[in-house]
């Protein structure tokens, strides 16, 4: 079942209203950005528990630390990769809204022809392939059109082997004081420090 199947029904992409896809795009935004708040609290959560991980007394006690830490990390892969589809589908959204935008300009082209007559699976193939811009609609359309392989990543590839080791030689480097417990959150869940920032600016 596509994304647009599922949200609107057999309804052909092109004749679902701009009404219904500015809703659409509200409901996939909110839910992005509770994503992204629920990831900036996760990490939050681990530079704790490496800052508690600097007091613990044993081996068992750091290992207890780090079954979480690898708990919580399991988790925000889990929403990496829903963000990820989400993303993919305020992209198909977005696209669709610029056609519809310009649906008038389009209807006398062939151009309009073809993705009349393309199925939903189809068109929401291409509409994911390419971000459309209105200024130059036509030409990223022919672009769109002529596309047959592209694909879009909707998630990403993790290794977990030796993950809690990882975790346990980190929290070792925190009590030793080589890493600050915020370093080691961002250390352990690949959190690029220069894209939290540019998340916390967008959020302001």
């Amino acid at each position: 079942m596509t994304f647009f199947s599922r949200f609107f029904g057999k309804k052909n992409p092109l004749d679902i209203s701009l009404n219904q896809l500015r809703e659409t795009q509200v409901k996939l935004d909110m839910q992005i950005r509770r994503i992204e708040n629920e990831m900036v609290e996760i990490d939050r959560q681990i530079a704790l528990l490496f800052e508690q991980a600097k007091r613990a007394r044993s081996k068992s006690e750091e290992l207890t630390i780090a079954t979480k830490i690898k708990t919580l990390n399991q988790r925000k892969r889990n929403l990496q990769n829903t963000h990820a589809q989400l993303n993919k589908q305020m992209m198909l959204v977005s696209n669709l809204m610029i056609i519809k935008e310009n649906e008038a300009i389009l209807k006398g082209t062939p151009t309009w022809k073809i993705l009349h007559n393309m199925s939903p699976e189809e068109l929401e193939q291409k509409l994911v392939e390419i971000q459309l811009d209105a200024q130059n609609l036509n030409e990223n359309l022919n672009r769109m059109l002529g596309y047959t392989d592209q694909a879009l990543a909707t998630g990403v590839n993790f290794e977990a082997d030796e993950e809690l080791e990882e975790i346990l030689s980190t929290i070792r480097a925190v009590k030793e004081g080589e890493l600050e417990p915020e370093i080691a959150a961002e250390k352990v869940t690949g959190e690029d420090r220069k894209d939290k920032k540019h998340l916390e600016l967008e959020e302001l």
